[in-house]
């Protein structure tokens, strides 16, 4: 983790430090709101807050800056460390962390974003249209919900006004109505994501990708994705170095972690903390995650899914869940290594479930979401 990410970190976790940024970062935006004007055709995308290039404000950026209905408009990416990023379709960027940012965002008309992109201040926004793609479907407890939440935060979520936010079905329609009560409209078209692997797929195959990891075996992918905790865990949660290379004799264990964590070091298994999820998705076989949502993201390919959860009776008291991996989910479930080694021997996977798991929280198609984005922005024309 950045020096500047702990920096951040200590001022959303600070009573003081959290409500002092606040109050004056909205003095400060009320008062550029005096003197600046947004650009009519001028649209700020942002994912996990600067942190990336990725995810659904990448994939409705690609399906914009292609679309001749907007060749004439400002197309701009908000993040930490813009000059990291040189793919050549990226143009105008600016950095979240500069002082000029609220400047940036005021002059766009449209922002698009998979989670917070005014910096946690939540102010009244007139004269712009915030849309909001949030990152997965909500398996941890979120707002009130979740359990030693910080002021600042617990303020953005009560506070936010999104004009639109998408949501992938019922089941997240509901939640988010709780966590976020000023939202204006709801679309309930689906999320972007699922095109992102379509398009990945008519531009690479799974041998390129496998080529860039450096895999040369033909033993099955394994994607062993482990989420962030956020506090110092008294029991086990991650698998061991010892568990991650016994399965390296049977598979090719691929680990990406959370943004926020820095990554396994030892054992013998691919790293990939900066590549694409999506393009993981593409040739991994299996999936194994704890209380990480993306396994409603990975369930559509009606590949393996399995659940790690040697700690969810301290993940559920600590951070809180809202569904259970058996009652709710009704997928195969670990509590120890020894359970976990045990369900990937066996040979009887219920593929069925994952057609229920995606029918009941994931059954809209990416391109509803895709007509749906285009339609509330060529409303504003």
């Amino acid at each position: 983790m950045g020096r500047a990410q702990k920096i951040k970190n200590r001022i959303k976790n600070s009573s003081f430090f959290g409500m002092s940024y606040l109050t004056g970062t909205l003095i400060l935006v009320k008062f550029l709101q005096l003197f600046i004007k947004p650009n009519e055709k001028q649209i700020l995308f942002i994912s996990y807050s600067g942190r990336q290039y990725s995810d659904t404000p990448k994939e409705a950026y690609n399906m914009l800056r292609t679309d001749p209905d907007f060749a004439d408009y400002e197309l701009v990416w908000a993040l930490n460390k813009p000059k990291l990023y040189k793919q050549p379709e990226l143009g105008r960027k600016i950095s979240s962390n500069s002082p000029t940012f609220f400047y940036h965002l005021l002059k766009s008309k449209y922002w698009i974003a998979n989670s917070s992109i005014d910096r946690l201040i939540p102010f009244e926004h007139k004269e712009h249209i915030y849309i909001q793609f949030w990152h997965g479907v909500p398996l941890k407890a979120l707002g009130h919900s979740e359990v030693g939440l910080s002021k600042l935060v617990q303020y953005w979520y009560d506070h936010v006004q999104f004009d639109f936010m998408f949501t992938y079905s019922d089941y997240d329609l509901a939640k988010f109505r709780e966590v976020f009560p000023r939202t204006k409209q709801f679309v309930t078209q689906g999320q972007l994501r699922k095109n992102i692997v379509k398009r990945y797929e008519q531009n690479i195959t799974p041998a390129r990708i496998k080529y860039q990891l450096g895999i040369k075996s033909d033993k099955p992918v394994l994607l062993y994705l482990p989420t962030f905790r956020g506090y110092d865990a008294k029991e086990q949660t991650n698998l061991t170095q010892a568990t991650l290379a016994k399965l390296s004799e049977n598979y090719t264990v691929i680990y990406r972690g959370h943004y926020f964590t820095d990554g396994m070091k030892q054992g013998q298994i691919i790293t990939a903390e900066n590549y694409s999820l999506y393009k993981l998705f593409m040739i991994a076989d299996t999936l194994i995650t704890d209380f990480s949502s993306v396994f409603f993201d990975f369930s559509v390919y009606g590949k393996k899914i399995y659940l790690f959860q040697p700690d969810v009776s301290e993940y559920c008291a600590r951070r809180g869940i809202y569904l259970d991996a058996k009652k709710d989910l009704n997928l195969p479930v670990a509590y120890s290594e020894v359970e976990l080694m045990q369900l990937l021997q066996e040979d009887d996977y219920d593929y069925h479930l994952l057609q229920e798991l995606t029918k009941k929280y994931n059954p809209h198609d990416g391109d509803e979401a895709a007509a749906a984005l285009k339609n509330i922005l060529m409303t504003f024309l």
